[in-house]
């Protein structure tokens, strides 16, 4: 049947199976599908969960048609051998793998039951984005997880486009975080339609794992691809919070030293395990930082690097959120920033760093 070099099959698969599912009623949610034409130079990997598939090309001598069905933990298994290459051959109608001295026999399914994504019509958007995949980690960790969250729509990374840039959004009704990167159309002279889709968190995670650089929002559908990989996933339906509108035009704020922040600030989970509060109250040019418990407590002055002429900082947030807001700052120095009414205390906080954007909405005490 074919021939392939172990590396090439190891990360074809490490591709493919991360659509597929350890457990599924149905055999080939389960398996990867091997596809490869006679006397050409490549078999492409498929894996899927019905509403993820990637599917993963690799060099390979092929000689015989290929399309069959393996399942994912015996490719593994195959894969952990480290063979410097791997031969596929049918013997007497069963599929045999030969890595160096290892034989193994090995159950197939017929490739045609495999249940591949339909896309309708052509697509509502191509372009090309060599940075979106890369930035889709500084926004993943504020979707709203499974459960926690009485609207669903929340729980999937929002790709909004304006033509000209694609921000991505990531919120769980208490913090929230925002990137954005440029569109490029694929057509010379062409141009890139504004559009909204929901990313399932499951696939945009993979998204970022893989990679991608070429983009096609279909009909309830994305199709992403680049590396000789492809992805597609379905698109969750409904319509996005109104995000922009939550972010804030600041008119205060302060500068702390980012160590002295990454110092303090993870301390919350000793001195308050419980619910982990971090108190910041502004002094001058210095920062009242405490957590506490009714049994201990821990408080930290700091001196501030920055600030307004009429800046207050008092509020107090919970530490584990602050800190995932904080760790995407990747600069010496860390600004939060807020618009200050005139008889409440403000809605939400801002940090940045170039054009990451994260709000948090302080504890109401």
């Amino acid at each position: 049947m074919f021939t392939i070099n172990g590396k090439a099959l190891s990360d074809a698969f490490k591709a493919a199976n991360q659509a597929v599912l350890p457990k599924s009623p149905l055999p080939a949610f389960t398996h990867v599908r091997l596809v490869g034409r006679a006397n050409t130079d490549s078999v492409r990997l498929t894996g899927s969960s019905g509403y993820l598939t990637v599917s993963a090309a690799a060099e390979a001598t092929v000689d015989d048609d290929v399309d069959l069905c393996l399942p994912a933990d015996k490719l593994n298994a195959i894969c952990s051998l480290g063979a410097d290459s791997v031969t596929f051959k049918d013997e007497k109608g069963k599929v045999v793998a030969r890595a160096g001295r290892t034989r193994m026999t090995l159950p197939t399914l017929p490739g045609d039951i495999f249940p591949m994504p339909k896309l309708d019509g052509e697509p509502e958007a191509v372009f090309d984005s060599p940075e979106l995949t890369a930035k889709i980690e500084t926004v993943a960790f504020a979707i709203a997880p499974q459960g926690r969250v009485d609207k669903p729509i929340l729980r999937n990374l929002w790709i909004e486009c304006d033509g000209e840039y694609a921000h991505l959004v990531g919120c769980d009704g208490l913090t929230m975080a925002t990137n954005v990167v440029p569109v490029i159309p694929t057509a010379f002279g062409g141009t890139v339609p504004p559009f909204g889709i929901a990313v399932p968190d499951a696939a945009a995670s993979i998204l970022g794992n893989i990679g991608a650089d070429h983009f096609e929002v279909h009909k309830g559908h994305l199709l992403a691809s680049g590396r000789c990989v492809q992805i597609i996933c379905t698109l969750a339906p409904g319509r996005y919070i109104d995000w922009k509108r939550l972010l804030p035009n600041p008119d205060q704020f302060v500068t702390f030293s980012r160590d002295d922040l990454t110092t303090v600030c993870p301390l919350h989970r000793t001195f308050d395990r419980v619910e982990g509060i971090i108190r910041m109250e502004q002094d001058g040019k210095y920062c009242s930082i405490t957590i506490s418990s009714e049994a201990h407590s821990v408080e930290a002055d700091v001196e501030l690097k920055q600030i307004t002429l009429d800046s207050h900082l008092e509020a107090s947030f919970v530490g584990s959120q602050l800190l995932r807001l904080i760790g995407q700052v990747k600069t010496e120095e860390v600004s939060i920033s807020w618009v200050q009414p005139e008889n409440s205390p403000p809605l939400s906080y801002l940090l940045q760093d170039g054009s990451w954007r994260g709000l948090l909405q302080p504890m109401r005490v």
